[in-house]
């Protein structure tokens, strides 16, 4: 008798609390994983001498100069991407590393050269410049230059890639008027990932500066 009545206790609070956990948990989750990326965030910026700076869209920016006096800006973003599975669209978060060098130059480049994650090599294929990205006076760069990107990407296949001024520059790129304001041209790499470690940014910026020197001034 003393077994039943303590089962439908158990039962009895289990259904009542099952809707606080329902809620509770995913939400839990989510605070547990701003919590690490942002502890993360910290630690690069902290490796690579970064400060935070603007912050729009709940998208904490950093920004600073590199060893080599290169401006640099980091920011950690989840986006939502839709996809149509059997027909319906659906939706799903994720999470992803958008680093920008400066191209130190006096004047302004005068190119747009972009290439996006979701261009797969069917639709970008990679084995030209002029068929992995989308080029405005993109006849202005040398064989060297475009041959030096066209390397890159291959190497970042899931990756976007945009060389491009900062004056008119997307506002989804640069949500915040101060980011960046100093820079007359940048060098973005963007890619997916949950949470890169300080040492893994600081190769992938390595990278990309050593990329940026090609077009400076």
């Amino acid at each position: 008798m003393m077994d039943d009545f303590l089962s439908v206790i158990f039962w009895f609070g289990f259904l009542c609390c099952m809707p606080a956990l329902a809620v509770g948990a995913p939400v839990g989750y989510v605070l547990f994983r701003n919590k690490q990326r942002r502890e993360g965030s910290a630690a690069i910026a902290q490796a690579l001498n970064l400060q935070p700076t603007a912050k729009a869209k709940q998208m904490q920016w950093y920004e600073g100069r590199l060893d080599n006096g290169r401006l640099c800006a980091y920011v950690p973003i989840i986006f939502r991407r839709k996809i149509y599975i059997d027909g319906r669209r659906r939706g799903s978060h994720v999470s992803a590393a958008r680093l920008i060098v400066e191209v130190k130059r006096e004047r302004p480049l005068g190119v747009d050269i972009f290439r996006h994650e979701n261009w797969t090599e069917r639709k970008r294929p990679f084995d030209s410049f002029e068929t992995a990205f989308a080029a405005k006076n993109g006849e202005k760069l040398t064989s060297r230059q475009q041959s030096a990107l066209l390397t890159f990407a291959q190497q970042h296949p899931g990756s976007t890639l945009w060389l491009r001024d900062r004056e008119g520059a997307s506002a989804e790129v640069f949500n915040a008027p101060e980011v960046m304001a100093t820079a007359t041209s940048f060098l973005l790499h963007e890619y997916q990932v949950v949470n890169p470690s300080p040492e893994e940014i600081e190769l992938k910026t390595a990278e990309l500066s050593q990329l940026a020197q090609l077009f400076d001034e």
